[in-house]
């Protein structure tokens, strides 16, 4: 079923407009007049010319580009990913491919010939997009289709029996036998082999994929063909599935002869560098964006860089008091989906105030903002424990000294270990561009001041919450 497609992003000149300006969204194609090149001259790195520029000279010289970008939640990966591809020199060179790990796959149980099988999936429903688009015929969808049950169905029983009821027809690649297989991958009950138990059957799926193709190539020769595989870095899928097929199975992904964009987490990226199947100046970091600096000031520049942001997406005068805005730049962190959900949150309370007290300020004032923080506070607490049956058992004591060595800056917190693996992905600790500096969210700030309240040898140096 195609997706709804959700209205346009507008500038909100007033409260009531928060919810939609400030969607916590990835910015889509139709949004992208919304984007700001401040954020990427913050970073420093020239990432999204570095991307497109290294793409285009590996096609060029008949190389695979085989990348990741990584980077912690919230800061903008997926927006700079739409970014790239609606750039006009990539949709004139690229078929993209877009595989989606917590929509499309099952991010507790998949594995190698999971993301095979719906690349091999995704791919015929693009080429046969692609040649409408340009009115080619592409007959060899319904072959490919056909092609695909045979090597499948035994695998899924559920399908085998309705290819046996007569309950599949043939016309629509993607509302029949491929959507079927899709579900497949999402749903707890759907019976299926583990190919990637058997390496035979992971190697005739691989040859089965190169034959596709081969003649995806033959019917869009102009075209390169792009798989983006996108949320492989979200906190729902563990490090065991993501070690199981970026390192297990490197040599898959290395033989394929297509390009590769995936989103990986930062720790997996550091921990696994010279193991994964790309290359290391393939690796790109998309840091995050300091409210702080590491003597725990304001970061003049981030902030002036999140303010454009912001200025893109509201009249800032109109709907925010100066000393509220403040706030909800420093309590964000830089997380721009934290950002966003707090200005939500804040816009709601300040509605629903005016509503209660006509006479009061018909703006987001500092107490609106406070108490959205202070929620986000007691959702920060909770992700930082471990309960029965975590795969995380680092527990709170543990990070919270690694907490604390670092907002101290110690030496020793530049190497990172299984302490710093679970704060950064839950966002307790970022990750900053220049010497690779870490610092403390500061939410995880105001934790700190908490813990350590009536421990004389711990001294706060700011870059809290200041509540």
């Amino acid at each position: 079923m195609p997706q709804k497609k959700r209205p346009p992003i507008i500038r909100a000149t007033d409260i009531l407009g928060i919810p939609n300006a400030f969607r916590a969204e990835p910015l889509s194609a139709d949004d992208m007049e919304f984007y700001v090149d401040s954020l990427d001259k913050r970073r420093k790195n020239n990432l999204q010319r570095g991307v497109k520029n290294d793409l285009l000279e590996s096609a060029a010289q008949k190389l695979f580009f085989k990348a990741v970008l990584f980077g912690n939640r919230g800061n903008g990966k997926s927006t700079e990913i739409n970014r790239l591809l609606i750039d006009k020199e990539i949709k004139q060179k690229f078929i993209v491919v877009r595989l989606d790990a917590l929509n499309q796959l099952n991010p507790r149980t998949f594995g190698m010939a999971d993301v095979l099988i719906l690349l091999v999936i995704s791919l015929i429903v693009r080429c046969n997009e692609k040649c409408n688009e340009s009115g080619r015929a592409f007959h060899e969808a319904g072959i490919m289709e056909n092609d695909l049950v045979k090597e499948l169905s035994p695998f899924f029983p559920e399908l085998q029996n309705k290819m046996q009821e007569g309950g599949m027809t043939g016309g629509s690649v993607e509302l029949n036998i491929l959507s079927m297989l899709k579900f497949g991958y999402r749903s707890e009950n759907q019976v299926k082999i583990d190919f990637a138990q058997e390496r035979r059957s992971l190697e005739n799926l691989l040859d089965f994929l190169v034959r596709k193709i081969g003649i995806v190539k033959e019917h869009l020769p102009e075209f390169e063909i792009l798989i983006v595989g996108e949320n492989f870095d979200k906190e729902q899928i563990s490090p065991r599935l993501l070690d199981e097929t970026f390192v297990q199975y490197s040599a898959v992904f290395r033989q394929l002869p297509i390009h590769f964009l995936f989103t990986l987490p930062v720790p997996f990226v550091n921990s696994k560098e010279l193991e994964l199947p790309f290359d290391r100046d393939r690796l790109y970091p998309i840091y995050d964006i300091p409210v702080c600096d590491k003597s725990h000031k304001q970061d003049t520049e981030g902030i002036t860089a999140l303010t454009a942001l912001m200025e893109k997406r509201a009249d800032l005068k109109a709907i925010f008091a100066d000393d509220a805005l403040e706030l909800l730049l420093r309590a964000s962190g830089g997380d721009l989906f934290l950002l966003f959900t707090m200005i939500v949150a804040a816009g709601k309370d300040a509605r629903y105030r005016h509503e209660d007290e006509p006479t009061s300020e018909k703006r987001v004032v500092r107490l609106d903002v406070e108490n959205a923080a202070q929620r986000q506070l007691g959702n920060f607490r909770n992700r930082m424990g471990t309960v029965p049956g975590d795969s995380d058992q680092t527990t709170w004591e543990t990070k919270r000294l690694k907490l604390r060595a670092i907002y101290e800056g110690k030496v020793s917190t530049k190497v990172p270990d299984d302490a710093l693996y679970q704060l950064l992905r839950r966002r307790a600790v970022l990750f900053f561009n220049g010497p690779g500096r870490y610092g403390v969210h500061p939410l995880a700030v105001e934790m700190l001041r908490e813990e350590f309240a009536t421990d004389p040898t711990f001294s706060y140096k700011g870059s809290g919450l200041d509540l």
